[in-house]
């Protein structure tokens, strides 16, 4: 069997996770890397030096014989790099959010559509065991319907300067926006949110609360205000009450802890750990996944495109109730896939 061989776009902090992943597959060649910031490539260079090396993405594409790409761009510039992956016949993966508005975000499904290619979208907490046994537990109905789920997602203060580019929503809110709608098994049909007065669409801090159509309620508390001194960069909870029984799940597990001079760590061990050598947890199941589908030609049953989608209408609404301070609908977005 031919190894499939991927262009990596985007060769920030998240892509490094990403290149000592693949470069571990026996199955995958890396054969170009981009990133219009030549200084990024010395890292992906030690993985993979015969991988060609370019500024521009355009050129990658053109030049290249590639069986799929991996865009690790900010948020806001996954649009032309995936549509333009697609139309020249490559399978994507794309880290989450799928794109940065409800337009864009469908216009890369018709994309895939249209050109019969693969596009999936870094929803990583599917590929955790502790979300997906949730999952499980929660599909055999013993706990019945549920009633609300809260969810915190917040991150060090340390990393606001490296992603104040979007609202906080589409970072660390679309995890859990997308874990409600697997859960729920349902549709969010409005959403209110609030965030400081005077913050813009790149503020550190947002609430929002979502209501399903069967009648479900989300919480949801996104900040980038957790001290240096913290024991772990994240801080992440979540809170599941059904009719017969609740469930609740805390990120990092307190399993291991490193007391030094100054302060106590919490390593997340579950969410992804070195083995000898080798990157394991959920991001490196996740490109697993994404490999097995390119090699088989399958869609995956795990990664559909449609929840991608409908995880960034709700985030764009969460942010357009967040700047209006009112109640935001779901219904136009559903139907034009803007407000």
């Amino acid at each position: 069997m031919n190894p499939i061989r991927i262009g990596l776009v985007g060769l920030g902090r998240f892509a490094a996770l990403h290149g000592h992943i693949w470069q571990q597959m026996p199955n995958v060649q890396v054969t170009a890397i981009c990133d219009r910031n030549p200084e990024q490539f010395a890292i992906f260079k030690a993985w993979f030096p015969q991988a060609e090396c370019y500024t521009d993405w355009r050129e990658m594409l053109q030049q290249q014989k590639l069986d799929a790409v991996d865009v690790l761009t900010p948020e806001h510039l996954h649009k032309e790099p995936v549509v333009a992956a697609l139309e020249a016949g490559l399978h994507v993966f794309v880290e989450k959010p799928l794109a940065h508005s409800p337009e864009d975000a469908a216009l890369l499904i018709e994309t895939a559509m249209k050109h019969n290619r693969l596009l999936m979208t870094g929803h990583v907490l599917r590929f955790d065991p502790r979300y997906a046994a949730v999952k499980m537990k929660l599909s055999a109905g013993e706990y019945g319907p549920l009633r609300s789920i809260y969810a915190k997602r917040n991150n060090g203060k340390a990393f606001f300067s490296m992603y104040n580019r979007v609202a906080p929503v589409y970072i660390l809110g679309i995890h859990d926006i997308d874990l409600m709608h697997w859960y729920m098994e349902d549709e969010v049909c409005e959403v209110y949110a609030t965030s400081p007065p005077g913050a813009d669409r790149s503020g550190d801090l947002s609430w929002a609360m979502l209501t399903f159509s069967r009648g479900g309620i989300g919480i949801l508390e996104n900040n980038w205000l957790l001290p240096d001194g913290a024991s772990s960069f994240a801080d992440v909870r979540m809170e599941i009450t059904a009719e017969d029984g609740a469930i609740q799940i805390h990120d990092p597990e307190q399993s291991i802890s490193y007391i030094g001079n100054n302060k106590i760590d919490v390593p997340s061990l579950i969410a992804g750990f070195e083995l000898h050598g080798r990157i394991g947890g959920a991001l490196a199941s996740e490109l697993e996944h994404f490999v097995a589908c390119v090699t088989e030609g399958k869609a995956s049953e795990i990664l559909l495109p449609h929840d991608a989608l409908r995880a960034v209408r709700v985030a764009a609404a969460i942010e357009q109730s967040a700047t209006e301070r009112r109640p935001v609908s779901l219904s136009m977005y559903e139907r034009t896939g803007q407000a």
